[in-house]
C-alpha cells in the first residue's frame, strides 16, 4: 500500500505532500491539479515499466510538465516525484541536460540526475539506503548485501528499474519495481 506521495515541480504542482490511506479522494475545482496528480503517479509508473522518456515525451516533453511559475535562480531546475510504500521509499529527480555536447544532442532531452531507495520508516538514514543513482552510476546492494557500483552503464533518460531490476541480483530493486509495475492507471 501507498502510505505517501510526494510531487514537487511538476506542471502546476510546486511542492505537495500527500499521506494516503487504503481509499483516497481527490476533489477540487477545475485547474486546482488533480489531474496533475494522476500523471505524476501514471510516470513513476512509467518508470518502473521502463518507459519513462516515451511517457514524458508523450505530455509533451520535459519543457511541458516542469514546474512553469518562479523559481529562485539559486534553485536546481529539477522535477521530483517520491513514493513511500509500507517496504520501501523510491525518489526520483529529472533535469536538464547542463551542457551540449552530451550523451544526448538534444538540449531538452530529460536526464534521471538522482533516483534512490530506502527501507521504509527509516527516515532516508544512509544506512537504510539500499540503492543511489547519481546521473549514470548506480550504487547498490546486491543479494549477498554487497556494495555494487555500475559506472557509465545507464541510460540518462531512462530509470534503474528498466535497466538493472533483475530479482536474483538485485531484490529490493526488482521488488519497489514491481510494486510501482502493479499500480493500474486508467
Amino acid at each position: 500500500m501507498v502510505k505517501n506521495l510526494h510531487i514537487q515541480n511538476y506542471r502546476s504542482i510546486r511542492d505537495m505532500s500527500l499521506e494516503l490511506e487504503q481509499l483516497n479522494i481527490v476533489f477540487g475545482p477545475n485547474g486546482t491539479g488533480k489531474s496533475n496528480i494522476y500523471k505524476a503517479i501514471y510516470l513513476m509508473h512509467s518508470a518502473a515499466q521502463g518507459q519513462f522518456s516515451q511517457a514524458l515525451a508523450n505530455e509533451g516533453g520535459i519543457l511541458k510538465v516542469f514546474w512553469a511559475g518562479k523559481t529562485r535562480s539559486d534553485q536546481l531546475r529539477r522535477m521530483n516525484l517520491a513514493v513511500e510504500t509500507e517496504t520501501y521509499e523510491y525518489e526520483l529527480q529529472v533535469g536538464f541536460v547542463e551542457k551540449l555536447p552530451y550523451p544526448s544532442q538534444f538540449q531538452h532531452d530529460p536526464v534521471i540526475k538522482e533516483e534512490s531507495i530506502w527501507l521504509s520508516g527509516q527516515h532516508r538514514r544512509p544506512s537504510s539506503q539500499l540503492m543511489k543513482r547519481k546521473n549514470q552510476a548506480v550504487f547498490l546492494n546486491n543479494v549477498h548485501h554487497e556494495k555494487v557500483t555500475h559506472s557509465g552503464t545507464l541510460y540518462e533518460n531512462e530509470s534503474v528499474f528498466g535497466q538493472l531490476g533483475e530479482p536474483h541480483l538485485y531484490p529490493e530493486v526488482s521488488q519497489m519495481r514491481e510494486s510501482l509495475r502493479n499500480w493500474r492507471c486508467y
